[in-house]
C-alpha cells in the first residue's frame, strides 16, 4: 500500500483496507485460539514441529514466497510419504458414541403434534450434526485433481458453510442451557458411510440430491418457519441464514456438479442411488458393540425446559423414533437400499 498513489490506486487501496480488517481479525482469532487449545507447556513440547515448520516456510520464501529462500537441511516428515486422504472421522472427547443413530430428528420435526419450542432443539442437533458435512466434502475436494480453481473455491466455500451451521447448532444448545457434549450423542455415521463406500463423485451426488430435497417448503423453509414460531428469535435466525446457504449451495451442485451428470433428473437420481447404496449397519454397530443407540433425547429436552422453567410435555419426553427403519430424507431403508 505505501508503494502506490494513494488518488490513482484509491479503488485497490479502498479493497486492501477491508482486506486488512479481515487479516487482523483472523490473526486476533487465532492467537486467541492457539492460547486456548495449547499451553505454555505444551507449546515448549513442540518445539521441534515448530522449528520444521519456520524451515519449511523460511525455504518456500517465506509464508507469501517474497523473500529469498533459505536453504533447509531438515529431513522430510510429513512429506516422506506422499499424502492420502483417510476418510474415517476423527472426533475429539466431546462426541463418545459416534455411531449413535437412537434419535431420529426429521421424523420430530415433521410431527405437527409436537411444539415449535421443542423442534428447536431438534434443530440445534441437526445443525451440529452437520460437522459431517464438512469431514465428507474435504474428501471430495481432496480426492478430486486437476479442477478449475473457481471449483476448488466455491466447494471451500461450501465446506466452511457447513462448518459455521455446526457451530450454530452448538451455540444454539449453549442459549438453551443444554450441555451438549453430555446431553446429545451426535455421529459420524453419514460421513463415514459416504467416504469409505463411495467415490468423490458419488459423494457429490448424494450431497447434491439432499440439497434438493432441502429446497421445497417441507425443507429449509419449514425450519425457518418453526424458528418463527417457536419465539427463539436465535433459532430463526440461524434458520434464516442456513436456508440462504443451502440456496448458494444448490447452486455449487449445478455449476460443478450437474453440468459432470449432463441432466438435472440423472443428476437427482443418481444422487439418491448413490446414497441408497450406503450400509449404515445400524444393528451391527449394536451388536458390535459400538453403540447401545441410547435414546439421549428425555436428557436434553429435560435439560432445556429446567432452563426455559417450565414442566417438560409427557409427549414430546417419550419420542423415541431411530434411525433403525428410516432414513433422514424420511425414506424406508428397507425399500430404498
Amino acid at each position: 500500500m505505501a508503494g502506490t498513489h494513494p488518488l490513482a490506486d484509491h479503488p485497490s487501496l479502498r479493497l486492501l483496507r477491508f482486506a486488512l480488517l479481515e487479516i487482523d481479525a483472523m490473526i486476533d482469532y487465532g492467537r486467541d485460539a492457539a492460547a486456548k487449545l495449547v499451553s505454555p507447556a505444551e507449546r515448549a513440547g513442540c518445539a521441534g514441529w515448530l522449528a520444521l515448520l519456520d524451515g519449511r516456510l523460511a525455504a518456500a520464501g517465506g509464508i507469501d514466497g517474497t523473500a529469498d529462500p533459505v536453504k533447509c537441511d531438515l529431513p522430510l516428515k510429513y512429506s516422506a510419504r506422499p499424502f492420502r486422504f483417510d476418510g474415517v472421522p476423527k472426533r475429539d472427547e466431546r462426541f463418545p458414541d459416534p455411531y449413535n443413530m437412537g434419535v431420529n430428528a426429521e421424523v420430530f420435526l415433521y410431527d405437527e403434534e409436537m411444539p415449535a419450542k421443542a423442534k428447536t432443539l431438534m434443530m440445534f442437533y441437526k445443525r451440529l450434526r452437520e460437522i459431517d458435512v464438512p469431514e465428507m466434502m474435504a474428501g471430495i475436494i481432496a480426492e478430486t485433481p486437476d479442477k478449475p480453481w473457481g471449483y476448488y473455491r466455491d466447494m471451500t466455500r461450501q465446506l466452511w458453510d457447513e462448518a459455521r451451521h455446526a457451530m450454530m447448532g452448538e451455540v444454539g444448545f449453549v442459549s438453551a442451557g443444554v450441555n451438549w457434549p453430555e446431553e446429545v450423542m451426535v455421529n459420524f455415521t453419514w460421513s463415514l458411510g459416504l467416504n469409505t463406500q463411495l467415490k468423490p463423485l458419488e459423494r457429490h451426488a448424494v450431497l447434491y440430491f439432499i440439497e434438493q430435497g432441502l429446497m421445497p417448503k417441507t425443507g429449509k423453509r419449514h425450519e425457518w418457519e418453526i424458528g418463527l414460531a417457536s419465539g427463539d428469535p436465535l433459532a430463526a435466525t440461524f434458520q434464516d441464514f442456513d436456508w440462504a446457504d443451502e440456496v448458494l449451495h444448490a447452486r455449487v451442485g449445478r455449476d460443478w456438479y450437474v453440468s459432470q451428470i449432463g441432466d438435472a433428473r440423472k443428476a437427482v437420481d443418481y444422487g439418491d442411488e448413490c446414497w441408497s447404496r450406503i450400509l449404515m449397519n445400524w444393528s451391527k454397530w449394536k451388536e458390535d458393540g459400538l453403540t447401545e443407540h441410547r435414546n439421549w433425547w428425555p436428557g436434553c429436552y429435560r435439560a432445556a425446559c429446567e432452563h426455559w422453567g417450565v414442566e417438560p410435555d409427557p409427549k414430546v419426553l417419550s419420542y423415541s423414533t431411530s434411525y433403525e427403519a428410516v432414513r433422514a430424507d424420511l425414506k424406508n431403508i428397507s425399500t430404498s437400499g
